[in-house]
């Protein structure tokens, strides 16, 4: 199949765009490059595997012009609950206006099968364990932003019958996370590469569902062949629950820096505090088990980060 996949040169998109061409697809990756790396994608440019399009989502002129294809999963936005505080205006056009732009090219070149990435932030502060049922009520612009595209595929799925399957993920981390919307395990690693403690903001009682980058590739992999039903949203996480105090210990224990004392600092505004799921229903309809433990998966991070600096 030929498979659109925005933000394709990105976190994510890289690792996704390199288990599609494994399974012998061939990715058209669409991306402007403003945090995604032309780099995480050449081997499969030069290899004839994949084929790049520079394109910023927000231009609707150029998104009409890219070429028809099966199937499209849509990854381009920013990803950051700090920007989107700072600079709303910019989060909103991107998330908000981009996504819109992409589904009226499904729309207009008949294309019949979307998977949006939309994100836990949608849920805001939650104290019990998360479902697909439970309450949405943002915290953040950012948050905001991906409730809003959700809203707009479950809109197109109704009016122009494009099957979409929207995944909610919760804290994503593993190689080639972008230093500007980088998460708490990407940025521990940039301060223990410079031996310097990690720095928590908060009281670092504050928990996240972490889960790698591989695993994440595998499940939109698979969001691909949903067809159960014309909308359908599955959260995207391990289920189980790792506060950042604890996350810190994991860290500097699989560094080898246990002599280092944590850094904490003030709390973020609009930040989430406790955000962990129950996974069953992306489990039982996606066929989908994460396989990377949060221990191994950060002795890994841990080993291929430090090796990536020598």
């Amino acid at each position: 199949m030929k498979i659109l996949v925005t933000g394709g040169a990105g976190f994510v998109g890289s690792h996704l765009t390199e288990l599609l061409v494994s399974k012998n697809h061939f990715p058209i990756i669409v991306d402007n490059l403003n945090s995604g790396l032309y780099s995480n994608i050449k081997k499969f440019i030069d290899s004839k595997k994949a084929q790049f399009i520079k394109c910023d989502i927000r231009d609707f002129k150029k998104v009409m012009k890219l070429p028809k294809v099966d199937a499209i999963i849509h990854l381009a936005a920013i990803a950051s609950v700090v920007e989107s505080i700072s600079n709303p205006i910019f989060v909103n056009d991107v998330n908000v206006n981009g996504t819109l732009n992409v589904l009226e090219f499904c729309r207009k070149r008949k294309i019949k099968k979307l998977v949006f990435t939309s994100s836990a932030a949608i849920y805001g502060d939650y104290e019990k364990k998360i479902t697909e049922t439970s309450p949405t009520v943002p915290t953040s612009v950012y948050g905001s932003t991906k409730l809003t595209g959700e809203q707009y595929c479950k809109i197109y799925s109704s009016l122009f019958g494009i099957n979409i399957t929207a995944l909610r993920p919760f804290n994503i981390y593993g190689p080639r996370q972008n230093d500007a919307y980088a998460g708490v395990i990407s940025k521990f690693m940039d301060r223990l590469n410079e031996n310097k403690p990690p720095i928590i903001f908060g009281n670092g009682k504050q928990t996240r569902d972490f889960i790698h980058v591989d695993d994440v590739a595998q499940a939109f992999y698979l969001a691909l062949k949903y067809k159960k039903k014309s909308f359908d949203v599955f959260n995207l996480a391990t289920g189980k629950s790792t506060s950042i105090n604890e996350l810190s210990e994991i860290f500097l224990l699989a560094a080898n820096k246990s002599g280092l004392k944590t850094i904490h600092k003030k709390s973020i505004p609009g930040v989430v505090v406790h955000s962990s799921t129950n996974p069953n229903k992306i489990k039982q309809n996606l066929h989908f088990t994460p396989t990377i433990g949060l221990k191994d998966g950060i002795t890994k991070f841990v080993k291929s980060q430090t090796y990536s600096k020598l």
